[in-house]
């Protein structure tokens, strides 16, 4: 298998946690250059993290012969225009989520990886977990009966008010930064991409964005979703799936597996009940992001598209669209 060569756009903090730990546990990658803004922060960054090649610019990284596959950590007003650029001039494209700002701009990278017929995918990284493929496993089986309900939440406070998730310009606020997780769950357990917002409401924070999300959603297959997000809420990280027959809980379904030194913690746990009978579920102890990482490569040198792709990703920004424009009614 071909050693792929991969460029990182931006020196942001997703990198040390979602890329970099990873890239010397693969054969098949490597972390071949870096790029930012300017040349000294990103000659800083590389001999940091020993990455042979910094780039003063992002043009300069699109345009480099020698990369294979671009990481797109930017902040989110950035995702769409760059996996365009990336596309075009020939780069496999690994973007963090959301891959967009709305459903238009996600249209556009949908319509421009058809076109180029190069990978992308967008990072949702627990639908690479072995957690997701157990959970598809037993929902699709029927032991809990047909889905009826699924509740979940995501808040994840931002204490340094000065990210990105607090400025409006750079496409902050809670439901881009983990409402986003929360719309992807809801469709694939539902297993269905269309849905009426049956009510939503938002409370801003000092600077404008949201600063927390809730909703309801109606799927055309009669599933019923309610979600929270909150980057100002401490509340925890969880998933509910009631089916007919019996229910399913998750614990921090959305980052299954945390790096910590060298090793690797469980961070959550998976209970499946129907009546009195209580399972508990386990899984190999990985982190989502190296599984999505060796999945991401493994696309590429198959020359086929993930389960995270642009069309699955414009489809779930349609739904984030439809929750905001309910949010203003």
């Amino acid at each position: 298998m071909k050693k792929l060569r991969f460029g990182i756009m931006s020196t942001a903090h997703a990198n040390n946690f979602a890329i970099l730990p990873m890239a010397g546990m693969m054969d098949n990658m490597e972390i071949a250059a870096v790029a930012s803004r300017g040349i000294d922060r990103a000659k800083e960054y590389a001999e940091r993290r020993g990455i042979p090649k910094a780039l003063g610019s992002y043009e300069e990284l699109v345009a480099d012969p020698e990369i294979d596959c671009v990481y797109i950590s930017m902040p989110n007003s950035l995702h769409a225009e760059w996996s365009v650029k990336a596309l075009r001039a020939g780069k496999h494209v690994l973007c963090e989520k959301p891959m967009a700002l709305n459903e238009s701009e996600s249209r556009e990278v949908a319509c421009t990886a058809r076109e180029t017929g190069m990978v992308f995918a967008e990072a949702f990284h627990y639908r690479y977990h072995p957690l997701a493929e157990r959970l598809e496993e037993i929902i699709r089986s029927g032991r809990i009966g047909n889905v009826v309900e699924i509740d979940s939440a995501f808040n994840n406070r931002v204490r340094d008010r000065k990210k990105p998730q607090l400025s409006p310009k750079l496409g902050g606020g809670a439901l881009l930064d983990t409402g986003c997780y929360l719309t992807s769950f809801s469709s694939w357990i539902a297993g269905c991409d269309d849905a009426e917002v049956v009510w939503a409401k938002s409370i801003k924070t000092e600077t404008g964005v949201d600063g927390t999300t809730a909703a309801r959603l109606r799927f055309t297959n009669g599933v019923a979703a309610n979600i929270v997000c909150s980057i100002d809420l401490l509340q925890p990280v969880s998933a509910f799936i009631r089916g007919d027959r019996g229910s399913i809980f998750i614990n921090r379904p959305f980052c299954p597996g945390w790096q910590k030194g060298g090793s690797v913690k469980d961070v959550y746990f998976f209970i499946v009940q129907r009546g009195l009978n209580i399972e508990r579920i386990k899984v190999p102890t990985v982190t989502s992001y190296h599984c999505q990482l060796k999945e991401f490569c493994r696309a590429v040198c198959e020359n086929r598209q993930t389960v995270t792709d642009a069309g699955q990703g414009a489809l779930n920004m349609r739904l984030i669209d439809a929750i905001r424009n309910k949010t203003k009614s």
